[in-house]
């Protein structure tokens, strides 16, 4: 066989070889396998809704469908709630959740079962106004925020605590050489010491370089205790011929257990960097269907960062007030 049968037949052989490794699978999914997606967070700073699709297979990546034929009701406290309303998939309800309620979902759909789901909204997160200044005296200049949290005796509490930063104003577009007027809201990076806060058995959402973009916990290293809580945010310096208006927030929520469970599977999923992992399981608290109905309680305040000096002792520097801490 000549030198160029051979080459042929090796040519060949390849093609064949990385063509049997293609398989084209079909999936013939019949509507009515669907499931029935319920997700509610009922929550003391804003009414409530309630939203129901159908479940949509891993590989779609259509947008959900929402259920138009569902009777959605929530009970409260033994009392029962119809919708005042409906946007797309959201069905409204003029509630808003109290501390110490307790919620039940029911959702209906005709040749499907009954999705149920039930909570207790946790009490409001016991807590002293924020301190926010901002210590120019480091290497980086720093936004620190203190606060001290009391935790109930003898009770299992989770907490969520995050700071929303809202970036609104001009900024410089390096590619296309212009200033773009901007305004985004997104978690700003926080740096967190307190290994009782950040300690890795209860701890879910360490960023890059042992930053933050969350801190979620449990009270195990904290139960009952007063303890004091210090977070500091990296702050940056804009031009002043275009400087950027930075709005910061501090949130801390109280979550029921579900809550918690649901919002570390997510944030677990979120923060997946393995291209060949198992695909995490988000948590799902309801019956008859999927979904999550987990109540929650929130404070929320909006900073206005005061200067640190080397002079200046602790008890002069400027508290902000609680504008909106319920």
């Amino acid at each position: 066989m000549s030198h160029k049968n051979y080459s042929l037949l090796l040519f060949g052989l390849i093609l064949l070889l990385f063509g049997s490794c293609e398989e084209v699978m079909e999936f013939d999914i019949d509507e009515g396998d669907r499931m029935i997606v319920v997700n509610a967070l009922p929550c003391t700073d804003s009414l409530l809704f309630v939203n129901v699709t159908y479940s949509r297979f891993f590989l779609d990546n259509q947008p959900f469908v929402a259920v138009d034929n569902a009777t959605v009701s929530v009970d409260v406290n033994g009392t029962t709630l119809s919708p005042t309303g409906r946007e797309g998939a959201n069905w409204l309800f003029n509630y808003q959740a109290v501390a110490g309620d307790r919620l039940t979902v029911h959702v209906a759909v005709p040749g499907h079962d009954e999705v149920t789901g039930s909570t207790v909204v946790p009490p409001l997160p016991d807590m002293t106004d924020p301190v926010a200044e901002i210590d120019t005296l480091q290497p980086i200049t720093s936004g620190d925020i203190l606060f001290t949290l009391t935790d109930p005796v003898e009770l299992r509490n989770y907490y969520y605590i995050y700071v929303l930063e809202r970036d609104s104003g001009s900024r410089w577009n390096q590619w296309e050489t212009k200033w773009d007027t901007i305004d985004t809201v997104v978690f700003a990076y926080l740096n967190c010491m307190d290994l009782q806060l950040t300690d890795p058995r209860v701890n879910c959402s360490e960023g890059l370089f042992g930053y933050f973009d969350r801190l979620l916990l449990s009270d195990s290293l904290i139960n009952g205790e007063s303890h004091e809580v210090k977070i500091s945010l990296p702050m940056l310096t804009d031009t002043a011929e275009h400087p950027l208006l930075r709005e910061y927030t501090l949130v801390v929520e109280s979550l029921s257990e579900e809550a918690f469970q649901y919002v570390k599977a997510v944030t677990k999923a979120q923060s997946m960097t393995q291209l060949f992992a198992e695909p995490e399981r988000v948590y799902s608290n309801l019956t008859g269907g999927l979904g999550i109905f987990a109540g929650i309680a929130k404070r929320v305040y909006r900073l206005e960062f005061v200067y640190k000096t080397a002079e200046e002792p602790h008890e002069k520097r400027g508290a902000i007030k609680r504008k909106n801490g319920n």
